[in-house]
């Protein structure tokens, strides 16, 4: 199998997955009609939406601090270079620990797993469920069709926007929950055309990122025993 074709293929899980998964719109279709909104799951949006500013807060200044030591920093500072720059991705994944890299691909799908799960008041299991598989699917077809190229520099391109994604959909939730939301949040025209330019942008650049950041990694030699 080609790399192009490879590269098709993870294009399209991850545009099923993340389109899925984080609707331009971010509001269920049937918002609950309470006076107060969905008090419980904004105040878990925030809560989430903090942790999420927090790992980009470190990503962002891990390397000029002593938090680069830390486990899980060189993650998050990966993730914050592969969605920023994506044609240093590569250099921000060299000399991961073998911790940071699962961390670079398991925090980005909690995240993109618990966005969804308030999004969707947490009525929605088996969709909840799919959402983590094609995470999951999007990582094994990244490594097996990349070959002898490192799959970490366009998972952290990706991953990376998928935390900056996830930050705005949390954003929008966190003003009174996925039912109260659309009338605090989504009926202010302003502020409903800047999330939709947002969500379109960052979904866009998700894409463009992702193949920035292979183009940018050359392939890796194998040196010869003897």
């Amino acid at each position: 199998m080609g790399i192009g074709v490879g590269l098709l293929i993870a294009g399209v899980v991850v545009a099923l997955v993340l389109g899925e998964a984080l609707d331009i719109t971010p509001f269920p279709a049937r918002p609950a009609a309470t006076p107060d909104g969905d008090i419980p799951l904004a105040w878990l949006a925030r809560m989430l939406l903090a942790l999420t500013l927090a790992w980009i807060v470190i990503g962002m200044f891990a390397s000029r601090t002593s938090l680069i030591r830390r486990p899980g920093a060189a993650a998050a500072r990966a993730s914050w270079i592969g969605a920023t720059r994506p044609w240093r991705a590569r250099e921000s994944t060299l000399g991961m620990l073998p911790l940071d890299r699962w961390l670079l691909l398991l925090v980005p799908g909690a995240l993109l797993g618990a966005t969804r799960a308030v999004q969707t008041s947490f009525s929605a299991p088996l969709h909840l469920l799919v959402v983590l598989l094609g995470w999951i699917a999007f990582a094994v077809v990244l490594r097996v069709v990349l070959g002898s190229r490192s799959p970490w520099p366009v998972l952290a391109a990706v991953a990376g926007v998928v935390v900056l994604r996830s930050a705005l959909t949390l954003l929008a939730l966190s003003f009174a929950g996925p039912g109260g939301s659309e009338g605090a949040f989504w009926s202010d025209p302003l502020l409903r055309g800047l999330y939709i330019a947002l969500a379109v942008a960052l979904y866009v650049w998700m894409l463009v990122a992702a193949v920035w950041a292979f183009t940018s990694s050359p392939r890796r030699r194998r040196v010869d025993a003897g």
